[in-house]
């Protein structure tokens, strides 16, 4: 076999056949509470109430509300948790970031009988979200190995479309963006770092290698001279670590009609900074690895592992529209509705691979930095929401916001629709539900306490949801050759299934003549499950699961603002 007259490959340049899959989407899409301290002390339940710095970015109507003009700034402290469980242990990884989450400014105008008509004006910043995560772990169970993944999506492919450098050593470039009949950039990667090889055959003395590929698991059962084969077994691990923020920069204009009536309309503009670093090993005994000069035997494959850098950046647009109707004084109605955020966005990755196993191999491959422009529209978003005073001390609101994840779309730089890419966002994402309530509660003219509770329903559907497990669909692993296959791209083949999010925070004010203070503390818990690639259908017909693990993501956010309104 050709390939093991080669005692170790080089690490030569390489690259990788990408674009951006709906896992990307959401991953760049989502974000979560964050604001003034006071906004966030009460859960972000704000659209029917309004007159705050953070609203500008949630219903526009709230500029509506302020009867003067407002200057402030927000400073936070990230605590993140990050724990990773699975079968036979857990891995913690803690991590304290310093944040300004909110800053902004608010001018009015009043005009006509008794000041009761205003216009309003103002700009401010906001961090929608900071990407700050790391999970590192074991995972289990495993019943197959990513090289059976990558080899079953190598079958059909010329081995010569792969090569690196030809019989006499002449360096080849595999590698195309542009051509669509290229191989995919993983096949190319881990071919020629030995980890997934080609079927041969003899003939008249020579041996020739086919388009059919395997990869190192090997399910066992019984050969074709009734000998119990038993399967490889071994076991995985990974890490991942990301980081990153998207800050919104809102400018509106609104009113109050009557001092019954609030209206606002905004445009946000987004800046959004991603870097996500990837690793993924495997340890497998009884693998099938390649025997000289051609065929299988069984060995010991020692390290196969896979590393990616990703970076993604851009900025984009949306469009913000609201109404607040205050029919007497104790009560006020709000509704507002975003338009999706119109990114245009630049990737740039690599990724590189080195193997080795027992007898005597080793093999290594690098990929070459790959650019890649794209398009992305977010969820829209629609809120409503309802408050009331009591005895002119108390506030009470509640928030409903629905986002429409499944909608969301990806196109090319051109702008044209990735098509397959958004049909499976719908098969995979659904819209979520978000519910806020807040309260506070005035002690003294200067001093107020607040609570809130914020949750948010999953995104993900259950087909989406359940594609990893051992029963998908409701049939039993090994019989399973119809269940979803889940869409990745680029050089990190995992996936992450999020699940519902709950947040509580209190918090506290102060205010004296012009200048307010305030304080919040904020307590967030989410899980997940990682995927270490797509479940699929392997060489014997065996619907083979990946090893997967629990994420907890726990954070706690310290958030205070400092403010004069004049």
């Amino acid at each position: 076999m050709k390939k093991l007259i080669i005692p170790a490959l080089a690490l030569l340049p390489a690259a990788m056949a990408t674009a951006q899959s709906p896992v990307d989407a959401m991953a760049l899409s989502q974000t979560e509470l964050r604001g003034t301290a006071r906004f966030m002390s009460m859960g972000g339940a704000f659209t029917a109430l309004g007159a705050d710095l953070s609203t500008l970015g949630q219903n526009p109507a709230g500029i509506g509300v302020y009867r003067g003009s407002d200057v402030g700034i927000t400073f936070g402290i990230d605590i993140n948790s990050n724990k990773t469980g699975w079968d036979g242990g857990n891995n913690t990884q803690n991590k304290t970031l310093f944040n300004v989450n909110n800053a902004g400014y608010v001018g009015t105008m009043a005009f006509g009988d008794n000041d009761q008509n205003t216009v309003s004006w103002g700009f401010s910043y906001n961090r929608l979200m900071r990407f700050n995560r790391t999970y590192t772990g074991g995972l289990s169970p495993m019943n197959s190995s990513l090289t059976n993944y990558i080899a079953g999506i190598t079958n059909g492919v010329d081995p010569s479309l792969l090569w690196k450098t030809d019989s006499d050593g002449k360096q080849l470039y595999p590698y195309d963006n542009w051509d669509a009949d290229a191989p995919d950039w993983m096949s190319i990667l881990f071919y020629n770092s030995g980890m997934i090889n080609p079927e041969t055959f003899e003939e008249n003395g020579h041996i020739y290698e086919t388009d059919q590929y395997r990869g190192m698991w090997q399910h066992g059962g019984v050969d074709g001279l009734g000998n119990r084969v038993n399967p490889s077994s071994g076991s995985a691990n990974f890490t991942v670590q990301e980081k990153g923020h998207v800050d919104e920069y809102d400018i509106n204009v609104g009113g109050s009609v009557m001092n019954i009536l609030y209206w606002g309309i905004g445009v946000g503009i987004t800046d959004l900074d991603f870097e996500q670093s990837y690793y993924y090993g495997e340890q497998i005994d009884r693998a099938l690895v390649p025997a000289s000069p051609a065929g299988y035997q069984l060995g010991t494959a020692n390290r196969s592992d896979l590393y990616s850098f990703k970076k993604v950046s851009g900025t984009g647009a949306n469009f913000k529209v609201g109404v607040i109707v205050k029919p007497v004084n104790e009560f006020r109605v709000g509704v507002a509705v975003h338009t999706p955020t119109y990114y245009s966005l630049s990737s740039s990755s690599i990724g590189d691979t080195s193997f080795n196993f027992s007898p005597n191999f080793s093999g290594s491959e690098q990929t070459p930095w790959d650019d890649y422009n794209f398009k992305l529209n977010t969820p829209w978003k629609f809120m409503a929401g309802v408050a009331g005073v009591i005895g002119g001390r108390g506030i009470i609101s509640l928030d409903y916001q629905y986002d429409a994840y499944g909608d969301m779309k990806l196109k090319n730089a051109n702008g044209d629709d990735m098509i397959g890419n958004n049909n499976n966002i719908g098969k995979y994402y659904k819209g979520t539900n978000t519910i806020r309530v807040g309260a506070e509660f005035r002690v003294t003219p200067q001093f107020s306490l607040r609570a809130g509770y914020n949750y948010v329903s999953t995104s993900s559907k259950t087909e989406f949801e359940n594609a990893n497990s051992q029963s998908a669909n409701g049939v039993p692993a090994g019989q399973n050759t119809t269940a979803m296959n889940i869409s990745t791209a680029g050089f990190n083949p995992s996936y992450t299934v999020g699940h519902d999010t709950q947040s509580v925070s209190f918090g506290l004010g102060y205010k004296t003549g012009g200048f307010y203070f305030d304080m919040a503390y904020v307590y967030k818990h989410q899980t997940a499950t990682f995927n270490a690639f797509t479940p699929f259908v392997d060489y014997d017909l065996a619907w083979a699961t990946a090893p997967s693990a629990k994420l907890t993501d726990n954070r706690s956010q310290i958030v205070a603002t400092i403010g004069y309104r004049f």
